[in-house]
């Protein structure tokens, strides 16, 4: 691609790493690795091709948006960061020291495909199990119409791929309603799609957040997941009778604007809202990284929870 006439060029920070901004997203079952290019294999604008050199991300096959999505690079978290107080960056800047190249990859336009992967990942290995599974999936379908006839049975016989077979057919009526197609979307928009995604037997707010940030790119999202509970607990920004979001709540809940849960000022994904706003999403991204690259080894090389 580098010497290809039809390959454009944007010009990123000059930390930003492509490879770990995708590794630490939900988009990226939907890329090959092909020497240093990553090539979309599936969905809209299937064929993008991205690459990374220095400063420039090299892309062909997609328009700059695209590019700047589902690479990660349209959320610079040296930019954002200066709209957070200072207390609260100073606990950004700890994650930030470690991963200064950690963009948000999203996927606004394969919102079924993304749907199955967030909903694969739960209570599994990620790179391990979840990607193996989605990228079968997704090589069998190659479209968002066509991945609702795929034999998810012979993908696997993990309890989540089963569960997955039970609620699809909800999926994809759910998926096929209006509101699911906008381009964009607001946090007050996500409220009513929450309500209807957490109907869906399994889903609960962690898929469904993990979902409204990976897709929708709403950063103010977080999911709560075992590496964000060690970092935030460790940093003192998790008290011990703070509590994950639930279900039950959500549903019906406008909590980010009408504070109308019971539970509000112990959430967990809403303190992080309150405290780091836009940073939120990208606050967890980084601890799920540092957690799976580390601490779930053992090993702590950044003292991120070292007292």
């Amino acid at each position: 691609m580098q010497n290809s006439p039809m390959s454009r060029a944007i010009e990123v920070w000059s930390e930003f790493n492509l490879e770990q901004s995708l590794e630490a997203s939900f988009t990226l079952p939907f890329f090959d690795k092909i020497k240093d290019e990553y090539v979309k294999s599936y969905g809209r604008y299937r064929g993008l091709r991205i690459r990374q050199e220095r400063n420039l991300l090299e892309f062909e096959g997609g328009s700059r948006l695209e590019a700047m999505m589902l690479s990660g690079a349209w959320f610079n978290p040296h930019v954002e960061i200066r709209r957070i107080n200072r207390n609260e960056r100073n606990i950004l800047e700890k994650l930030l020291d470690v991963f200064p190249g950690l963009g948000i990859a999203i996927n606004p336009w394969d919102k079924i495909a993304t749907f199955y992967t967030v909903f694969l990942s739960r209570n599994t290995d990620y790179h391990s199990n979840t990607v193996k599974w989605v990228k079968r999936i997704l090589r069998e379908a190659q479209d968002e119409e066509m991945i609702k006839s795929v034999n998810l049975s012979e993908v696997g016989k993990s309890y989540q791929l089963r569960q997955l077979i039970e609620v699809r057919d909800r999926i994809d009526s759910l998926f096929s309603l209006g509101e699911f197609k906008k381009e964009k979307y607001e946090l007050e928009d996500f409220l009513g799609l929450r309500t209807k995604m957490l109907s869906i037997k399994y889903c609960g707010p962690k898929v469904v957040h993990g979902w409204g940030l990976f897709t929708l790119g709403l950063t103010y999202l977080s999911q709560v997941d075992r590496h964000l509970l060690n970092i935030g607990r460790s940093l003192r920004i998790i008290n011990p009778d703070d509590r994950n979001p639930e279900k039950a709540l959500c549903i019906t809940s406008r909590c980010f604007l009408d504070r109308d849960c019971r539970i509000l000022e112990r959430c967990v994904t809403y303190k992080l809202y309150r405290l780091f706003g836009c940073m939120a999403g990208w606050f967890q991204t980084a601890a799920y990284l540092y957690g799976a690259r580390y601490l779930s080894k053992g090993i702590d090389p950044y003292s991120v929870v070292r007292k």
